[in-house]
């Protein structure tokens, strides 16, 4: 019954005097991004958005199949110029501080000697090519054919030689057809670079805008959500100011003194109480039980002793001495009436009952419980000021990134210049021409082109097939000159039809590839090959300059000192702002401020600096709770206090116990019994009055026995009883004495803590809630610094606009494909002229000749039989008896 009533005390404690503004609410803080803080302000930022996807990936130039006709090229390009381009030439040239003298001349021969040569031979073959076409064919025609006569000098290595010249111009029809492929391919290759470089600028145009919108919504993040989550949090621990300060005031009391143990005991003496005052009033009643047993006993020994002594008066002799009766006589030895009187103390604790101990108790805990609302109610002014304070520094951090946003807004304008770039196509150069228009023209150029060389590799291919045939498979191996078959000879026209095209239009296409050879060789070389570079090397020596520490360093815009672009764009030449960092740093998809070095014009940590918009440490000083007047322990809880331990005091539980277990009566009920059932004995069977002793005798002998039997055994059992009641009172009262005055010195403690050093707690308690707020400012200054300096606005876009305008389709498909033309038709050239050679060469060896040679040997009779494959047999040779060419007068 004891425990219960003290489990449903402490559940009487704990829910109903519990004080719930002690509980953090709410405990956690979250958002819609996944921001999270918990009971200790302890902030967890989510990562910021990724945003749109860019669509341009950084990849490498695909070829399509173009790769060895570019490395061609370009291994061409590279034998042409030196290996080291004289930047500090051009760039001394440029701003007039190297004059162009002799060396300076030599040095740029060396660089370029190879380039020049080409275009010297480019435009000698374009001018000599024609001349020495209408030489050759003036020979041929007129001058009495002075160099091409029909005639054709046989000796022992014509055959060798026809197969040589047979094998060589297969060999140069092989690479023609190469040539002509490369080409065809090249032409087709260029017909879809339009379409591709709109594809790819619009694309990293629609990236750029993606990028300032990614960047703006990463800041509108950065500084709108994550600081309305930050502020939320303040704004949390600044309204859970009581449960947070006045709870730590608390709590720290409470390790000090024990007082929430000891408000629980000084509730548990309530139920001590109520047993002490149960047990009390049954030692009161045990003590009115035994005055009753007490009194019984008396008169029923009384009574027996005076009819012993009549007895045994009547009796006499026979019956023997009389027995000791002084014992039954004297009655007990137990005066009840000399027990201490419980009254007073038993109402002493039924006043502190009546006097609601428990109330007093809860009034105490409750005075020390609502330390909270003081510390909350005090705070109220102080709560308001730092939550407008925060409302500023909103309003700080927003206008600061909100310029940085504004600045992103230009990215806006590029959708313009995305739609302007798609409608490329349709723009009107002159008249009704479109850019499509010159695109098909352009195309059907190229398709000329390749027509033109393959129409030259059919004749040369035909020609030699023809004379092939000719000579091996249709007789004409050992005929003579003039007497070789048709076969052939149509064989050897075809060649010199393409010697004619090739005379015709050799040149103009020579001329072609120079001029666009003039043009794409530099770009190649100059542009393209620096632009490759991964170490951004054409930037270096251009634009970047260098470190202040190392002297003047020559850039476009002259003599720098220190670094051009951070010269430029902060006025400081020692930051490090150049073009080859900012692309390295891009590539590695660093952060464009880190990239940018944006903060030697931004200073984000004076921004970030939210004490001196926030002054938390000043405003949660002036809070100020008067904690003396609180009351743990009213004048009348202790004074009940007193009165429940000077109650029990006065109670001697020694003295009780050891009267209570003294000896009740002196007589000896077993030796008067004795001598009764002895004179019993005697009186047994006696005459009259006799016999009326012997029934007498017997009848003390009942008496006695029932005596002992029962109001005897009743005053022991009420002795007993009361002996176990005032134990039992006992060991509840006992200890409480000492628990109350530990109790009471406890609370007189923590109330003296409270009225000298409370002011002192609040202080302390005060500066550990001001580092609290302050550290959750510091954790968004973190949060914000880290990421916009490795997170924010990544500038991989950038690079990927470098890697795929300049170098994948600046480089790679327009430079390249115009390079690969001029160097296609150029190799296609090259092996006209030696396949023009050949088939002059050959075809001596496979047309019909007009008149043999004067040093041909006549045939003898032995040779005028020869064997005829056409015939099938055996005729006779006859030589011819005039010369056709020039027949003898």
């Amino acid at each position: 019954m004891k425990s219960c009533l003290l489990i449903l005390l402490s559940l009487y404690i704990v829910c109903c005097h519990g004080n719930p503004n002690k509980e953090l609410s709410p405990k956690t803080v979250t958002d819609s991004n996944g921001n999270y803080a918990d009971e200790e302000s302890q902030l967890t930022y989510a990562a910021i958005p990724e945003g749109i996807e860019y669509i341009v990936k950084p990849e490498e130039y695909k070829y399509q199949g173009l790769l060895p006709l570019i490395n061609g090229m370009q291994g061409f390009v590279g034998i042409s110029f030196g290996k080291e381009t004289p930047w500090d030439t051009f760039l001394g040239l440029v701003d007039g501080s190297v004059s162009f003298d002799q060396a300076t001349i030599l040095e740029l021969g060396k660089w370029a000697g190879g380039y020049a040569a080409c275009l010297v031979i480019g435009f000698l073959f374009f001018l000599i090519f024609p001349i020495v076409g209408f030489c050759f064919c003036c020979c041929r025609c007129c001058c009495s054919n002075c160099g091409g006569k029909m005639m054709q000098k046989r000796d022992d290595n014509t055959s060798a030689w026809r197969c040589c010249y047979i094998i060589t111009l297969f060999l140069s029809c092989t690479f023609l057809f190469c040539g002509m492929v490369c080409t065809y391919v090249t032409n087709e290759r260029m017909s879809t670079l339009f379409s591709e470089v709109t594809q790819t600028v619009q694309e990293n145009t629609v990236d750029l805008q993606s990028f300032g919108n990614n960047t703006i919504t990463q800041i509108n993040y950065v500084a709108i959500d994550g600081f309305n989550f930050t502020a939320k949090v303040m704004l949390r621990d600044l309204n859970n100011i009581g449960p947070i300060v006045g709870g730590a005031v608390e709590e720290s009391l409470s390790q000090q003194a024990g007082i929430d143990a000891t408000f629980a005991q000084l509730l548990a003496l309530d139920p001590v109480l109520v047993n002490m005052i149960t047990d009390l009033t049954d030692v009161e009643n045990k003590k009115q039980a035994i005055k009753t047993s007490i009194s019984t006993l008396d008169a029923s020994m009384t009574q027996l002793a005076t009819d012993i002594d009549s007895t045994f008066a009547t009796c006499g002799a026979t019956c023997g001495s009389a027995p000791d009766t002084t014992g039954l006589k004297d009655g007990t030895n137990f005066d009840p009436d000399s027990m201490p009187d419980f009254s007073s103390e038993l109402q002493d604790l039924e006043d502190v009952q009546d006097s609601n101990l428990t109330g007093l108790v809860i009034q105490g805990q409750e005075e020390f419980d609502n330390i909270s609302v003081r510390v909350e109610t005090e705070s109220q002014s102080t709560v308001q000021t730092i939550t407008d304070m925060v409302s500023d520094f909103e309003t700080v951090v927003g206008d600061a990134l909100g310029g940085v946003s504004d600045m992103l807004t230009l990215f806006d304008s590029i959708s313009n210049l995305t739609s302007t770039i798609g409608n490329l196509g349709n723009m009107t150069l002159t008249g009704s021409l479109t850019v499509d228009d010159l695109e098909k023209y352009r195309w059907a150029g190229g398709v000329a082109l390749t027509c033109f060389v393959l129409l030259i590799f059919l004749l040369q291919l035909v020609g030699l097939v023809f004379g092939c045939l000719g000579c091996c498979c249709c007789g004409d191996k050992n005929s003579t000159p003039t007497e070789r078959g048709k076969v052939s000879n149509c064989g050897g026209l075809l060649l010199m039809a393409s010697v004619g095209l090739v005379f015709i239009f050799g040149s103009l296409i020579m001329l072609l590839v120079t001029l666009t050879y003039v043009v794409g060789a530099p770009l190649e070389e100059i542009a393209c090959v620096n632009l490759r570079d991964p170490e951004y090397t054409i930037f270096k020596n251009l634009i970047d300059g260098g470190s202040p520490d190392t002297g003047p360093h020559t850039t476009i815009l002259g003599d720098q000192e220190g670094y051009l672009l951070g010269d430029m764009a902060f006025g400081d030449p020692s930051i490090p702002l150049t073009v080859s960092g900012m692309l390295t740093d891009c590539e590695n998809d660093k952060s464009a401020w880190e990239a940018l070095y944006v903060d030697n014009f931004f200073n984000l940590n004076e921004v970030l600096d939210f004490k001196s918009t926030i002054d938390v440490d000043t405003e949660i000083d002036k809070i100020s709770v008067d904690l003396s007047t609180i009351e743990l322990i009213s004048p009348d809880t202790k004074t009940e206090l007193t009165s429940m331990r000077d109650a029990i005091d006065g109670i001697d539980f020694t003295g009780l116990k050891s009267e209570l277990s003294e000896q009740t009566v002196t007589a000896d009920f077993q030796s008067l019994r004795t001598t009764l059932q002895s004179a019993a004995d005697n009186t047994q069977g006696q005459p009259s009055p006799l016999d009326t002793v012997h029934t007498n005798l017997i009848n003390h002998i009942a008496e006695l026995d029932r005596i002992e039997t029962e109001d005897y055994a009743d005053v022991k059992t009420s002795q007993d009883e009361m002996y176990i009641s005032v134990q039992n009172l006992e060991s509840t009262a006992t200890p409480v004495p000492d628990q109350i005055n530990s109790l009471v010195t406890a609370l007189e403690s923590t109330q003296s803590v409270l009225q000298v050093d409370g002011e002192q707690i609040i202080k302390n308690e005060s500066s550990k809630f001001a580092y609290r707020v302050v550290g959750v400012g510091e954790q968004y200054a973190t949060f914000v610094n880290n990421t916009i300096r490795t997170s924010l606005g990544k500038c991989k876009p950038i690079s990927n606009v470098y890697q795929s305008i300049l170098v994948n389709t600046l480089c790679g498909s327009v430079i390249d494909s115009w390079n690969c033309v001029w160097f296609s038709l150029g190799w296609s050239i090259a092996f006209m002229v030696l396949g023009l050679i050949l088939s002059v060469k050959l075809a001596k060896h496979i047309r019909i000749m007009e008149e043999l040679h004067p040093d041909d040997p006549a045939p003898s009779k032995e040779d005028n039989w020869k064997y005829r494959p056409e015939s099938g047999t055996d005729l006779p040779y006859r030589p011819p008896t005039t010369n056709k060419v020039a027949p003898e007068a």
